[in-house]
């Protein structure tokens, strides 16, 4: 009797051990699953092609400058929302580029932009990706150059703590005000020279030296709406008449 429910007992104990070890195997499974659905991670830096030459470059923000040497470098962000978002403690925005435009000897030497969108980054292992973000390197045509843009990766990784960007520092203390003063600034400049332009175009149509100092006083934004609007009939009438 004791020997039949000492095997009992024992064979009760062998089915629980085994139950145990295929809940751990699950688990492991599932983790692994969830970490990379197809099982294998793709080459760091494989996804380059993604990021393509900004074509509105210019009309980004210069936030931070370099010099070093012969070397300069301008680092262009796309958009005024990625610096808003660091500036309020926020990770930068899906969509946000980030471009380094490097000049050596006072000539144009490379482009290298790293762009981030959600979910860029699940393709690699996570010990290597960079966050959501891509990275290529561009020739001074805009040609996308021969590199190893796994390099990018290893220089960027020791930043995690700062969204992979080696210029947060200089995003942070941004001044996002003066960029909106130099806009207006510029606006005003224009405005300036294409009044100039009508009060030219005015006074020689009229051939009167009155109607030109009556066109020359200080104006409000109605009245010079009306005057470019003039202006542009008259250049279309005379492209007309020609």
């Amino acid at each position: 009797m004791k020997k039949r429910l000492i095997l009992t007992l024992i064979l009760l104990l062998s089915l629980t051990l085994a139950a145990c070890n295929n809940n751990d195997n699950n688990t492991r499974d599932s983790s692994q699953q969830e970490g990379n659905s197809s099982g294998e991670y793709a080459e760091i830096g494989s996804g380059a092609n993604r990021v393509k030459f900004p074509k509105d470059l210019k009309k980004g923000i210069v936030f931070a400058t370099y010099d070093r040497g012969d070397t300069h470098e301008d680092i262009y962000v796309n958009n005024k929302e990625a610096i808003e978002a660091v500036q309020n403690g926020e990770e930068m925005p899906s969509g946000t580029v980030i471009t380094l435009v490097g000049y050596e000897d006072g000539k144009l030497d490379q482009y290298l932009v790293m762009e981030k969108h959600t979910g860029w980054g699940s393709r690699y292992s996570p010990e290597e990706r960079n966050g959501d973000w891509e990275f290529q390197h561009f020739t001074p045509d805009r040609e996308v150059a021969n590199d190893n843009i796994g390099r990018c990766f290893s220089c960027h990784a020791n930043q995690e703590r700062d969204d992979y960007m080696n210029s947060m520092d200089q995003m942070k203390e941004f001044d996002l005000e003066e960029v909106a003063k130099s806009k207006n600034s510029s606006t005003e400049t224009q405005t300036a020279a294409m009044g100039w332009k009508v009060n030219a175009t005015s006074a020689h149509h009229n051939g009167s030296k009155d109607t030109h100092i009556e066109e020359s006083r200080l104006i409000d934004d109605e009245e010079k709406d009306g005057i470019v609007k003039d202006l542009l009939l008259t250049m279309y009438l005379q492209q007309y008449k020609n």
